[in-house]
């Protein structure tokens, strides 16, 4: 799609974001790619510049403090000047032909988001079994809180149309910022799609980020 920008929050991914960049760039030969490196400590920022020096269609945001996952999604987002607009995890964890099918369909939403579990049971995601656990309450959570129905609210591939974003005054910035994106678009036709992924290890969410999203949900709650 040559009306697409792709971002792609980056911290300390240099063992992977080589990788992905390579399957981005065959896939989405005419999409513009920010790449925003999150106060990475490692070579993350060397390999992706070294990336973009051969294709100019990539382009790399550096920043020296740590943004936050969401944090650093924002700037990616308020750099696009496309008419579509959206956001890979760096990890290379779905399968982009489907992800490609699925950004067609913006033609007819306003958001496409994927999800590992639209129409699967426990036992058929390729996640770790208490990540899936956690996975499923805290989906819960959020369907009690925010009465958002999606089945998978942190899937990192989500897609909109530009116009209907507003990227100002976010309160989280973390990993809970997919649901302060999606509670702002309930007026909006979001649609989910389920598309096959697999668990990429070296995921830097932890458990120890579940109290900062709780402390987020609350506050964002009480806005």
């Amino acid at each position: 799609m040559k009306d697409l920008t792709i971002v792609i929050p980056a911290y300390n991914e240099e063992k992977r974001i080589g990788k992905t960049l390579k399957s981005i760039k065959s896939n989405f030969q005419d999409s513009e790619v920010i790449v925003v490196s999150n106060g990475s400590k490692d070579k993350t920022v060397e390999v992706v510049g070294n990336f973009c020096k051969g294709d100019k269609k990539f382009k790399l945001l550096e920043f020296n403090e740590k943004l936050g996952k969401g944090g650093a999604v924002l700037e990616g987002l308020r750099k696009a000047n496309t008419k579509f607009v959206g956001f890979l995890d760096a990890d290379d964890a779905f399968d982009l032909n489907e992800i490609k099918k699925m950004i067609k369909h913006l033609n007819n939403y306003d958001g496409v988001i994927a999800s590992k579990w639209k129409g699967q049971n426990l036992f058929n995601v390729n996640e770790p079994f208490v990540r899936k656990l956690l996975s499923r309450v805290w989906n819960s959570l959020v369907k009690g809180l925010f009465g958002l129905k999606f089945r998978d609210t942190q899937a990192g591939a989500k897609f909109f149309r530009k116009e209907v974003l507003d990227l100002d005054d976010f309160v989280c910035k973390d990993f809970s910022f997919d649901i302060e994106l999606l509670y702002r678009l309930k007026k909006f036709k979001v649609k989910e799609f389920y598309i096959p992924s697999k668990f990429q290890i070296g995921s830097k969410f932890s458990y120890k980020h579940i109290i900062s999203m709780l402390k987020n949900m609350v506050k964002l709650k009480l806005r």
